[in-house]
């Protein structure tokens, strides 16, 4: 039996992106079976024309401390020259666990993001990516989920370069989506960042210029968005 579809359009060094997925992983047991998330990438590096800006992620960080506070976000760790400046290879990544199954691109694109906000790991480079396909298998302990052999197989043929770069043209070109993220919903309606608060922030000087944080549970607005009901 088919089950609704919701599109996740974000991209893989964006925050927002990454707090939406830390709050699709909590209800994850009231989503698996009910409904299919689908993740698609919306590159800011394609819109943009620039590699990932570490200066900008680092100033978003204490915004995020407030909107979410168990969100993991820590500083960058490494050297600055093991920065990635590119997230086109973890968009792939995330597009050929999809292949395999629901669980497993949700599993992947927690992973990635957050080895790259919480844990400092370049997931620029191929055999960090491998590494975290390793632990997203041992994770779910069911190759009907997640085969790592396929998935290397298929992230070393680039059986998905076209297709992410696609998605973000149809996400920034055709559809005209307001930013990342944004789910694109059954019924099509579109919701960019729900359940964030009012933030204005000036991604040219890195400045928060005001927050307004959100009143309610923002779990539960999720659940209604997708059509999940009250538990």
């Amino acid at each position: 039996m088919s089950v609704p579809i919701v599109e996740i359009y974000g991209s893989m060094d964006c925050p927002y992106t990454y707090l939406a997925t830390y709050r699709l992983r909590r209800l994850w047991p009231r989503i698996e079976g009910r409904l299919k998330p689908v993740w698609r990438c919306l590159s800011l590096e394609y819109v943009n024309k620039r590699p990932v800006v570490q200066p900008l992620i680092e100033a978003e960080r204490p915004l995020f401390a407030r909107i979410e506070p168990a969100l993991p976000y820590e500083p960058w760790a490494r050297a600055a020259w093991d920065w990635p400046v590119t997230m086109w290879p973890a968009a792939e990544a995330l597009a050929c666990a999809q292949l395999q199954s629901a669980e497993a691109a949700m599993a992947m694109s927690w992973a990635l993001r957050h080895a790259f906000f919480a844990g400092s790991r370049n997931i620029a480079l191929r055999h960090e990516i491998m590494a975290i396909a390793r632990e997203v298998a041992n994770e779910l302990s069911n190759e009907a989920s997640f085969d790592v052999g396929r998935f290397k197989v298929d992230w070393d043929g680039g059986n998905m370069k076209a297709g992410v770069i696609g998605e973000s043209r149809r996400g920034w070109r055709e559809l005209n989506l307001e930013g990342s993220v944004t789910f694109v919903l059954p019924d099509g309606r579109r919701v960019t960042n729900p359940a964030l608060g009012e933030v204005d922030f000036d991604e040219e000087s890195y400045v928060l210029r005001s927050y307004e944080p959100f009143e309610g549970d923002a779990l539960e607005v999720y659940a209604q968005m997708l059509g999940l009901g009250n538990e």
